[in-house]
C-alpha cells in the first residue's frame, strides 16, 4: 500500500455546526464508554447523522487539536472555489519541494508536469505535499497566499476554532475541532470532483511531461473494503502532535449518511480499528439507542 505520512518536529461555506457534547477521557488512550458508544483510542470523536444533523456520538468534540493532513481538505476546497482547470498541467518546481520539506516522501518528480486532476488525486488519496503546493500555484497562490485563502475560507464557513499556519499539515499549529472538521469534510463531499477522488481505492497517475506512471492507494484502507459502506469523502492525517486522524462522510446501507471525525488515535492500526468500531456501532443501531 502506498501511504504518505506527515512527520513534523514536535512544537516547543456556511455557519457553525450545532451544539457540542463533550465527555472526558477515562485514560490516556481509551475513551470512556459512559455514552454507551464504542471503546476507542481516539482523543476526540464525532459522529453526525447527516440526515438529521444530530450528533449520535461526541467525545471531546469541541476540543481544539492539531489536524495534520486533514488540512488538505481545505486546500482542495480553496482551489476548487477558485476554478482550477482540472485537465490543465502544472509543473512541480522548487517551491513545491520547499513546502514539502520535513514532511512525507513524494513520488512527484521535480520539473515534471502533471494534470491538476492527478495532483488532486495525489493530495487527497495519498497526502502528497508537493501536490498541494502545485495546486495552489495553479490558481495563482503561492504557499503563503494559499494559507491565507484557507483561513479566509474557514471564516466564511463560520469556523471560529480552525486555523492554518501551513498549506499541507506538517505544521502542528494547523488546528481545528471535530465539529469544525465535520463541516469541512461534509462540504468537500458535496463537490463531485473531490468526492469522486476520495471515494477511490487506487488511481494511476501518468505525467503529461515525464515518463513514470505511479499507482496511488487511498491512505484509508477501508475505502471500498466493507460491504454496505460507501465513503463519499475520506481523508487521513498524521503528525507527531496530532497523532492519527481521519475525517469521512460515509453512506451506510440501511442507516443513512454519517459524518465521522476521529482525532488523535494512538497508531495507524488503532485509527483503522477505531473507524471500524464506529461504523459497526452505527450499523448495529446502537447509536439510536444511545441518542
Amino acid at each position: 500500500m502506498v501511504s504518505y505520512i506527515n512527520r513534523s518536529r514536535p512544537a516547543g461555506p456556511h455557519g457553525a455546526i450545532g451544539a457540542v457534547i463533550c465527555l472526558a477521557l477515562a485514560s490516556p488512550t481509551v475513551l470512556a464508554k459512559s455514552d454507551s458508544g464504542p471503546e476507542l483510542t481516539a482523543k476526540a470523536v464525532l459522529v453526525l447523522d447527516t440526515g438529521t444533523g444530530k450528533a449520535v456520538l461526541a467525545r471531546n468534540a469541541s476540543e481544539v487539536r492539531p489536524i495534520a493532513s486533514l488540512t488538505k481538505l481545505m486546500a482542495a476546497l480553496v482551489v476548487r472555489h477558485r476554478g482550477i482547470k482540472l485537465d490543465k498541467g502544472t509543473v512541480i518546481n522548487r517551491d513545491d519541494w520547499k513546502v514539502a520539506l520535513e514532511g512525507c516522501r513524494t513520488r512527484l518528480e521535480l520539473n515534471w508536469t502533471y494534470s491538476n486532476r492527478d495532483l488532486l488525486h495525489a493530495a487527497l488519496m495519498a497526502s502528497d505535499n508537493r501536490a498541494v503546493s502545485a495546486l495552489g500555484r495553479a490558481v495563482g497562490l503561492h504557499a503563503n497566499g494559499l494559507v491565507q485563502a484557507m483561513n479566509e475560507q474557514a471564516r466564511r464557513m463560520g469556523l471560529r476554532k480552525t486555523e492554518f499556519r501551513g498549506p499541507v499539515g506538517i505544521d502542528p499549529k494547523n488546528v481545528s475541532t471535530a465539529w469544525e472538521m465535520a463541516r469541512i469534510v461534509r462540504t468537500a463531499s458535496k463537490d463531485a470532483a473531490l468526492a469522486g477522488i476520495m471515494g477511490k481505492r487506487e488511481h494511476m497517475i501518468k505525467p503529461l511531461r515525464g515518463y513514470l506512471k505511479h499507482y496511488y492507494r487511498n491512505t484509508n484502507p477501508l475505502v471500498r473494503k466493507i460491504k454496505g459502506v460507501k465513503f463519499l469523502a475520506s481523508k487521513t492525517g498524521y503528525n507527531s502532535e496530532a497523532d492519527y486522524c481521519l475525517a469521512a462522510v460515509t453512506e451506510l446501507r440501511g442507516r443513512g449518511v454519517f459524518t465521522i471525525v476521529i482525532l488523535g488515535s494512538k497508531s495507524k492500526f488503532a485509527r483503522v480499528r477505531d473507524l471500524r468500531r464506529v461504523i459497526r456501532w452505527v450499523k448495529s443501531g446502537a447509536s439510536k439507542k444511545s441518542s
